[in-house]
């Protein structure tokens, strides 16, 4: 019997990388509006661009090693 988890190690899946990428565009988000005090991004001061900016960038580099490590498995 295969379990789920040992199933989502031999299939490569793209949903959940892209699922996490876009939570975390949320969370920047969501954390530089309470830091500058308003949601709306055109109102926000340069700090919080190059902030968000350069979480953006980590952010992206850990979903291009995340699909980089997906093997499609040969059948």
């Amino acid at each position: 019997m295969i379990s789920s988890h040992e199933k989502r190690r031999k299939e490569p899946s793209y949903t959940i990388p892209f699922l996490y990428e876009g939570l975390e565009l949320v969370l920047i988000w969501i954390v530089f509006s309470l830091i500058e005090g308003t949601m709306e991004v055109g109102a926000w001061g340069i700090l919080s661009y190059i902030g968000a900016g350069v979480w953006f960038l980590y952010t992206f580099y850990k979903l291009r090693r995340v699909l980089d490590r997906q093997v499609l498995s040969r059948r």
